[in-house]
């Protein structure tokens, strides 16, 4: 079949390996000044494309959908290439466009069992029925998949020579040093020129740190603190152990979202609605749990390292960072659809969600390691997600490290909730619902001497029968006032299990999980959230028992 000549084609980039280059260093304003710089060359890459006639169809989270005129693609994608590598020395841009349109789906489905596979997982879900994506969804799932194509047969990467013999970087320890920085503490460093470029470029705060700012004014928040010069002012209120949190969120299925999008109009629609619906949702959240800090603290208790389209990166204080994930989700759920709702009616009848990775560990922990981390929590939380299709929901996953191990995986460091065969001491990754429960347990546990907590973590890492017994006798060692509230808890506690499909017993401090044959509790997490909450300058907490 003769293809349709077309005059406007599909142009496609994507800023190559993201966050090697902004957590290439520990360093906040190096951070800062990296995340900075990517969102000018979005800017420079706008400008650059204007005058050729091309119509943006979205420009976010260091990636871009244009079309261009096709006879002017070539020059565009030649005008574009070297955007990022000058103005970072570091980061690089894969660019492609179309050559041709996708072929038409086939009028039946194949016969062959492995072609089937591969038919059925190229449908999408349209209400009760699976249906081929529309033309224009396959035509940007043909061009992201040349896009990856491109990007693995790269050969060549940015190169700065570095003899033996030459005095590396103080911050990457990479490059050879060619600027001397001083840093507000009067601290000298010697810096390359990646690290001095990121670091100019995060002087003035940060653009996402400046809109939240700005956009705080209008909601008339009084923000008396300032914005933190390094990852030590960031947790400098924290009480006690000063643990940072690596809090990253994305959208659900949006690929399959997007295989129903049925043109440019649509699928520009669409992306603003996920962009103003995460920023706004992100945004609402840090004014509720944050918003005594920003009056009180010195410093922010937080970073906002990235908005872009569904994508949110986040530093922040522990204490702050269980229910800022709540509100996050609970709110980008809520304007996400509702604009959908209203401005893409076709699409109503999606529901969006979201899912966010946690990784806790102490401030001087290598943010590349927590980084990776928190995305191996966040694909777990996804997981979690897709486990009933027709009931898609949010959800959330922690991990917390209370002593340093350098690890890019989170699956060794979750081996130590699992200390015997039939035993897994932790109910996470949790639904958004199951997560506001948690919050609400958290607070009750706040209220606990610290010392039980203690006491109550041990035991179960002792299994079942010695968990029961030693909490169990602790409670009964109560005044019948406070019994009653402990068995409230413990009560709650096991509906948190029954929620989630789990067999409900009696002694609810334990379930039995019939999909992996093994008993599961949730206490640890409720245990390990209080200790990171009481962090909090704000919270209060009873720190021994009353004899």
């Amino acid at each position: 079949m003769n293809q349709p000549e077309m005059s406007t084609v599909l142009l496609h980039g994507d800023i190559d390996a993201i966050k090697n280059y902004v957590f290439e260093t520990s360093s906040l304003p190096q951070i800062r000044g990296g995340s900075q710089l990517l969102v000018e060359c979005e800017e420079e890459i706008k400008e650059k494309l204007k005058y050729l006639e091309e119509s943006e169809i979205y420009c976010s989270g260091g990636s871009f959908l244009f079309a261009i005129p096709k006879n002017q693609v070539k020059e565009a994608k030649q005008e574009i290439e070297r955007v990022c590598l000058e103005k970072t020395g570091a980061a690089t841009l894969t660019v492609v466009y179309e050559q041709n349109l996708p072929p038409d789906s086939p009028d039946t489905s194949p016969t062959n069992s492995w072609a089937q596979r591969l038919w059925q997982a190229y449908l999408v879900q349209d209400g009760n029925n699976k249906t081929s994506p529309k033309p224009f969804a396959r035509r940007i799932a043909f061009l992201a998949g040349q896009l990856r194509e491109a990007k693995a047969q790269k050969t060549r990467a940015p190169f700065w020579e570095a003899p033996p013999f030459g005095l590396r970087c103080d911050l990457c320890g990479k490059r050879v040093a060619a600027r001397l920085w001083r840093s507000p503490e009067g601290e000298e460093k010697r810096l390359c020129l990646v690290c001095w470029i990121r670091y100019e470029a995060g002087k003035g705060g940060g653009q996402f740190n400046n809109r939240f700012k700005q956009w705080a004014g209008s909601k008339e928040l009084t923000i008396s603190a300032h914005h933190p010069v390094d990852l030590d002012h960031l947790v400098q209120s924290a009480r006690g152990h000063q643990y940072l949190a690596f809090l990253y969120a994305d959208g659900n299925d949006i690929g399959g979202l997007l295989q129903r999008v049925s043109d440019e109009k649509e699928l520009r629609g669409l992306s603003k609605i996920l962009r103003r619906a995460a920023e706004e949702a992100l945004f609402e959240a840090l004014r509720k749990v944050c918003g005594q800090a920003l009056r009180d603290a010195d410093y922010w208790p937080f970073e906002i390292v990235h908005i872009g389209g569904d994508d949110v990166t986040l530093l922040i204080q522990s204490g702050y960072a269980w229910e800022v994930a709540v509100e996050f989700l609970d709110r980008f759920e809520q304007k996400a659809n509702q604009e959908l709702r209203d401005g893409l009616e076709r699409l109503a009848d999606w529901k969006i969600t979201a899912s966010v990775g946690i990784a806790v560990a102490d401030s001087k922990y290598p943010i590349r390691y927590l980084e990776k981390l928190a995305e191996d929590m966040l694909k777990k939380a996804k997981r979690r997600a897709k486990e009933d299709p027709q009931n898609p929901c949010s959800t959330i996953n922690f991990l917390w490290l209370p002593s340093p191990v350098a690890a890019e995986s989170a699956d060794p460091l979750l081996s130590y909730y699992e200390p015997r065969q039939n035993v897994v001491l932790t109910g996470r990754p949790y639904t958004l619902e199951e997560a506001g429960s948690l919050v609400v347990l958290m607070e009750q546990a706040t209220k606990m001497p610290r010392s039980l907590r203690h006491r109550w973590a041990g035991a179960l890492e002792k299994g079942l029968f010695v968990s029961l017994n030693t909490i169990y006798y602790d409670i009964a060692r109560r005044k019948e006032g406070e019994r009653h509230i402990f068995q409230n808890f413990l009560q709650a506690l096991g509906d948190l299990a029954f929620v989630r499909g789990m067999t409900k017993l009696p002694a609810p401090l334990w379930a039995f999980d019939k999909s992996t044959g093994k008993w599961r509790t949730a206490l640890l997490d409720v245990l390990e959230l209080t200790e990171l909450r009481a962090t909090r300058p704000d919270v209060e907490e009873i720190s021994e028992e009353s004899v």
